[in-house]
């Protein structure tokens, strides 16, 4: 068990061990370094570990701007209550002139992956909290640690969903198999087990609708 944030250099190491890789020669160190900050995220995406919050005031057609630095929302609040998450093709079944509806905001809507929109359109518009993950910053030397935020104890698991990036990757040490098996343990070890969030993570900066 991890007593100590554990730093790129020594990520980097318990990765090329892991997949059989001691002498760097299957893959690049610039390699190692995309997949150990992308296990950071995923890791952060996943557990919500680095959750943040932040304020901002919708405008006149309930648009309210969310943090460039986020990697999935999880929740919005508004006058105390917490809004429920909608999609635009549902607020356009229900509702074909929702944009436009005014009153008590209810439901909150992700806009092109920069804003959210909050449905009703509130007359006096007050601010808003926004809750998020947020994206930790990438490591780019060897002595820089893991975010504070993630648990030492967790600092080694990063190392399999390291190299399951790592073992997807197109050459000669491609090994899709392997890689699911230590995407799964890496899964199993910080307790996640959420398809259906899955799902979400992976369009939640993707989502497509528009403004009209």
């Amino acid at each position: 068990m991890t007593s100590a944030p554990l730093t790129l250099a020594q990520l980097r190491y318990l990765t090329q061990y892991l997949v059989g890789d001691p002498q760097q020669s299957t893959y690049s160190a610039t390699m190692y370094l995309d997949a150990i900050n992308y296990a950071i995220k995923d890791y952060a995406k996943k557990t919500g570990a680095t959750y943040a919050e932040s304020t901002a005031t919708p405008d006149a057609n309930g648009f309210a701007v969310i943090p460039t630095s986020y990697l999935r929302l999880l929740r919005v609040l508004y006058a105390g209550s917490q809004l429920t998450e909608s999609t635009f093709s549902f607020e356009s079944m229900k509702d074909p002139a929702w944009q436009v509806t005014a009153g008590t905001p209810k439901r909150w809507v992700l806009w092109s992956g920069a804003k959210v929109k909050l449905t009703p359109i509130a007359a006096v518009p007050t601010a808003a909290t926004i809750g998020y993950v947020e994206d930790p910053t990438d490591l780019t030397t060897d002595a820089e640690t893991v975010d504070t935020r993630i648990p030492w104890a967790h600092h080694e698991y990063l190392k399999y969903a390291a190299g399951s990036w790592l073992l997807h990757l197109d050459g000669d040490g491609k090994d899709d198999q392997l890689a699911s098996s230590y995407m799964e343990k890496f899964n199993a070890m910080i307790g996640y087990s959420d398809q259906v969030l899955e799902g979400k993570i992976h369009t939640s900066r993707n989502q497509g609708s528009r403004e009209v």
